[in-house]
């Protein structure tokens, strides 16, 4: 299971790096992925946190949109 936590880690220092670089969408995208994953972590033991962490990851999803069209 340390994966997961890995990815946490990762996902959060690319946000940080990201807002250092004034992408704002991309940081945005990467958190929402960090607090998602962080949710569902959370939901084994109270499973009423599951649809935040889906709402989460559609945030991310959403910022991966965004970054796609704006190529």
């Amino acid at each position: 299971m340390i994966s997961r936590y890995l990815v946490i880690t990762l996902a959060l220092g690319a946000a940080a790096l990201r807002i250092t670089q004034g992408a704002a969408i991309e940081a945005l995208g990467l958190g929402a992925l960090a607090a998602g994953l962080i949710l569902l972590k959370l939901a084994e033991t109270r499973p009423a946190l599951k649809p935040l962490a889906w709402t989460s990851f559609g945030v991310t999803a959403c910022a991966m949109a965004v970054v796609l069209l704006r190529m």
